[in-house]
């Protein structure tokens, strides 16, 4: 993605970031009624294609017993979505943290570190 992708910073937010790569929902708005349609397929479809399929990989590596709270929130939606729209979803979700890692200079961690106080106190 770092290869591919343009300068992180040139964009506002996740969303704009994530629409450089096409994953979001085309927008067919008026007046105050919001439309959102299918995904806008916009951008460049080698880095969309790579982060849908790893969306794919991970959705079917999930375990229904799972208690990880991601892992919950992706088998909810599986049952509600159906799996080719939580695949988007996750893929658009995992644009979105590349966003903010890119403009922060920080390493991914799945739990945000817990404050001194709260690790004190176990």
């Amino acid at each position: 993605i770092v290869a591919k992708q343009t300068d992180p910073s040139r964009f506002a937010s996740g969303r704009m970031y994530s629409a450089f790569f096409g994953i979001v929902p085309d927008q067919h708005s008026s007046g105050n009624k919001i439309r959102l349609g299918k995904m806008s397929k916009r951008g460049d479809g080698y880095i969309r294609s790579l982060m849908i399929q790893g969306a794919h990989a991970v959705l079917s590596q999930l375990r229904p017993d799972s208690d990880q709270p991601d892992d919950r929130r992706l088998l909810r939606w599986l049952s509600r979505l159906g799996r080719k729209e939580a695949a988007i979803r996750l893929a658009n979700r995992n644009l979105r943290i590349i966003w903010a890692l890119l403009q922060s200079d920080q390493v991914y961690q799945r739990k945000p570190n817990e404050k001194p106080e709260a690790a004190m106190s176990l």
